[in-house]
């Protein structure tokens, strides 16, 4: 057998097992009624699965196995993350921080052109962190309101640990675009987005970092 179809078939079943605690932990951490019966277990157990079957299929023949493992490990908790943010509106530290840290392992178990190296996957975490900070700031003291969640600082951070400082542009640009998309539905839909018009943008940066990291 070779090492795409071992690849394909083993990360498809954790990919199956990963959905399953992406539902779990996705209720447990607000702290929402679990039901194991409930279809967002086997849909996101059917998500993960595809995750990690794509991410073989993508990474394996051309960056080599440990990239297949490191990418659905991306995917993986990019829909963690993006589901908390567009159902709760939370970032929490327990999902963005191990982002972080798997992206600084991924820049040192891989090479280019994936990986940009530690040193720069540190340097673009802290940079692209203080960025996004600095405007949220900027915008409560101009505005008297908040713009962004406390948490969409560090999730961008995180994010660029992986991809570095150098896709930031891909990363917003694609989160905007999504925003776009969404406003401009809803408005032809007549619908609002909730109670204070909010939008999920951690969701819209999950989105970008997948975006900029199949974008080698």
């Amino acid at each position: 057998m070779s090492s795409l179809a071992l690849s394909f078939i083993v990360l498809t079943l954790a990919g199956a097992g990963a959905g399953w605690i992406i539902a779990y932990v996705s209720q447990r951490l607000p702290e929402q009624p679990i039901d194991f019966k409930a279809p967002r277990y086997r849909l996101l157990a059917l998500a993960g699965a595809t995750i990690g079957g794509a991410s073989a299929l993508w990474a394996v023949p051309s960056f080599g196995v440990t990239a297949g493992v490191m990418t659905a490990l991306l995917g993986w908790q990019l829909l963690l993350i993006a589901l908390i943010d567009f159902e709760h509106f939370w970032l929490p530290d327990a999902v963005t921080v191990p982002l972080a840290v798997s992206g600084l392992l991924a820049n040192v178990l891989l090479a280019p052109p994936l990986a940009v190296g530690w040193l720069a996957s540190v340097v673009s975490a802290l940079v692209a962190f203080a960025m996004l900070g600095l405007l949220a700031l900027l915008y409560r003291l101009i505005r008297k309101r908040k713009g962004l969640g406390g948490g969409d600082p560090i999730l961008l951070g995180a994010g660029c640990a992986w991809v570095g400082l150098q896709d930031v542009v891909i990363v917003l640009a694609v989160a905007s675009l999504g925003i776009v998309v969404t406003v401009l539905a809803a408005r032809l839909m007549k619908r609002s987005f909730d109670a204070q018009g909010r939008l999920p943008y951690g969701t819209y940066l999950a989105l970008g970092f997948a975006v900029a990291w199949v974008i080698v």
